[in-house]
């Protein structure tokens, strides 16, 4: 691949998912802190909710976070006459553009009455200014934590020559590391999904991704191998790209072991491609999990360069529509309300559907494949 579909001094925006961890840390952290006064006592026991969302990201050499969390925490406390107390504070939001006297604390007490008011009172007073401070430094730490997990080291941001396909015109292709290789141990990955619709049969595109004949074509390349049995290993673009066949159902799918030269050496994503027949197209859904983190730009672009723009040079099949939902772009991080509302909403939206544009018209797509193949036949003509 060339120089520019790498992540060349981490210019390319690279995010990973915290919310798992996030939470992990919330409990951990929040868990058992307590505030005593004038013989009353509370303490958090524990996170009854945690909802929202939580990312690293790093995009022209800066880290920065992006999240939005709310919480539910339960605590239970003594007052001085030995009245038990129990309830929940809801936090509404931590975010990264909250500051540390903005956070809100609303306290529901259990059956409350006037002998449980005093513990209202020491969380409003002591005990959140406390969780404040746990708070607001919840960003410092997530950065320390995995801000190296989206700086991509040195060895990966090379870039490499592309290698001219054999006994064909030249062409860009996706380019083996030509230092030694990094060698796998613990690999941070993330997974890539998208789904694209074909103008062309089930039939047709599990043909045009298995046979070997079909795969030189669009590869340009005579030495690209693959065989059409579960268990065969097949190798790309001068072995710049390999695998193993782990799983095939007929038309429908198609599961490989799959890794690009320039990765960790022994480390392999798995791509699964479900194909779904419809009246005049077929829609692909495409999963790629275990793509190193760092590498989803290169490996989508690589996906999009030359798989299917490829295929529908060769073959004609036009792309009808497209959608990722692994893509994302860098946003602002305001403090006002309104935009905060804005941000929200557009994450809303994203994770309700992702759906991709419109279909072409048929006769625009019918149009362009005779030209395609009218060139096709010439580019062969010229060999």
């Amino acid at each position: 691949m060339s120089k520019d579909m790498k992540n060349v001094n981490n210019w390319h925006w690279v995010d990973k998912n915290c919310f798992n961890w996030s939470k992990a840390y919330f409990e951990e952290t929040l868990t058992n802190v307590s505030s005593s006064k004038n013989g009353a006592s509370v303490k958090i026991t524990g996170i009854t909710s945690f909802t929202g969302d939580v990312d690293v990201n790093q995009r022209k050499g800066k880290i920065i976070t992006i999240f939005d969390v709310a919480i539910t925490l339960s605590f239970e406390g003594t007052t001085a006459d030995g009245t038990e107390v129990t309830g929940k504070i809801d936090i509404p939001e931590v975010a990264h553009d909250t500051d540390e006297e903005d956070y809100v604390f609303d306290v529901t007490i259990d059956g409350e009455n006037n002998s449980k008011r005093p513990i209202r009172d020491l969380i409003r007073t002591d005990l959140s200014t406390k969780l404040r401070e746990l708070l607001y430094g919840f960003a410092d730490t997530l950065i320390k934590t995995h801000g190296k997990d989206v700086q991509v080291e040195s060895d990966f941001s090379r870039s490499s020559t592309p290698t001219p396909a054999a006994a064909s015109p030249s062409v860009s292709v996706p380019s083996a590391a030509k230092s030694p290789a990094n060698t796998a141990g613990v690999v941070n990955t993330t997974t890539l999904e998208e789904s694209l619709e074909l103008h062309a049969t089930a039939h047709d595109i599990y043909d045009v991704l298995l046979n070997q004949d079909k795969v030189r074509v669009w590869t340009r390349s005579s030495s690209s191998t693959i065989e059409p049995k579960v268990g065969s290993k097949f190798s790309f673009f001068g072995g710049n790209v390999t695998g193993e066949i782990k799983e095939l159902v007929e038309d429908k799918k198609i599961v490989q072991s799959w890794r690009l030269g320039t990765w960790a050496t022994g480390h392999y994503s798995t791509v699964t491609m479900e194909l779904s027949q419809n009246t005049n197209s077929t829609v692909i859904k495409f999963k790629q999990e275990g793509v190193p983190v760092g590498e989803q730009d290169t490996t989508r672009q690589n996906w999009s360069n030359y798989y299917w723009n490829e295929i529908k040079r060769a073959f004609g099949y036009v792309r009808l529509s497209s959608s990722s939902s692994s893509s994302s772009s860098p946003q602002s991080a305001p403090s006002s309300p309104s935009t905060k509302k804005k941000r929200r909403h557009r994450r809303g939206v994203a994770k309700a559907g992702g759906a991709g544009s419109g279909s072409v018209g048929m006769y625009a797509g019918a149009g362009l494949a005779v030209l395609t193949a009218f060139a096709l036949g010439f580019w062969f003509s010229k060999k």
